[in-house]
Order: structure tokens, then C-alpha cells, then sequence
């Protein structure tokens, strides 16, 4: 009975001492690795109450390119947009626009069904834009 007892003991022993010559040291650096990456993911938001202020993201988590479109001799633009985005002014008409910012920090000409792209200001604001061909034309980008 005593023998039992003690081969009883030896077999987990024994288990334990394969299964840990079983795993490398680049197995284990690997998923340590791979634990940090996916126990500390590196997501911010800000929220803004009854805002669409957040942009959108990507299925890959990345944030979605702001656009400035114009339809029908009128712009629609983002809630807001980071300092130093960039940002693609889609054209739909058929007259070229202009996105022309009153101080002067921003000026592009969209061809009809083109598009281009211009950088949002580094400082936070309100920046207002007209199109200079069309004077009933007007918008303000916000950069937060």
C-alpha cells in the first residue's frame, strides 16, 4: 500500500516536470507578449452629450477620414474634426467650389465630381469658409 501511495505522488510530479520542458522559452516570451498586447489596448475616446462630435472608426478601430461634401450649392460638414486632420471635400455638383477659410488658413478648389484635401488647423476653434465663386455658399469647420 505504501508503494501506491508514493507512485500516486510521482505521477503528477513527473507530469508537471514534461509538461514544462514541453514549452520553450520563445513560447512563453510569445504569449506573454501577446497578453500585454490585448490586455492593454490603447483606445481614447471623448464624448460630447447629444454630440456627433466622436468620429467614426473603421472595423480595424482606426478613425474614419472627415468629409466635407457639397450637394445642390451647399456644404455639409463634420460636428468637428482634430487639430491637423486631414480632410476630403467631395464635390457633387457640376460648377467648381472653393473651400476658403475667412483667415486665410485653409483655400482649395474642388473641380466638378472632384475631390481634394486640405489639413484642419492645428489650434482648437471655429474657423468659417465661404466658397468664392458662389457668396451664398458658407461653412464653419470646428477643430476640437
Amino acid at each position: 500500500m505504501t508503494r501506491k501511495i508514493t507512485l500516486l505522488a510521482a505521477v503528477p510530479a513527473l507530469a508537471l516536470c514534461l509538461a514544462a520542458c514541453g514549452t520553450s522559452s520563445s513560447d512563453v516570451a510569445a504569449s506573454t507578449s501577446m497578453a500585454t498586447t490585448t490586455s492593454n489596448p490603447s483606445v481614447s475616446s471623448s464624448s460630447s452629450a447629444g454630440s456627433s462630435a466622436v468620429p467614426s472608426t473603421s472595423a480595424s478601430g482606426a478613425a474614419a477620414t472627415p468629409v466635407i461634401s457639397i450637394a445642390d450649392f451647399a456644404y455639409k460638414v463634420p460636428a468637428s474634426v482634430a487639430p491637423g486632420a486631414k480632410i476630403t471635400i467631395k464635390n457633387g455638383d457640376s460648377e467648381a467650389h472653393t473651400v476658403t477659410s475667412k483667415d486665410g488658413g485653409f483655400d482649395v478648389k474642388i473641380d466638378p465630381g472632384s475631390s481634394a484635401t486640405i489639413t484642419a488647423p492645428m489650434k482648437a476653434g471655429t474657423y468659417k469658409f465661404v466658397c468664392t465663386f458662389h457668396g451664398n455658399m458658407s461653412g464653419t469647420l470646428v477643430v476640437q
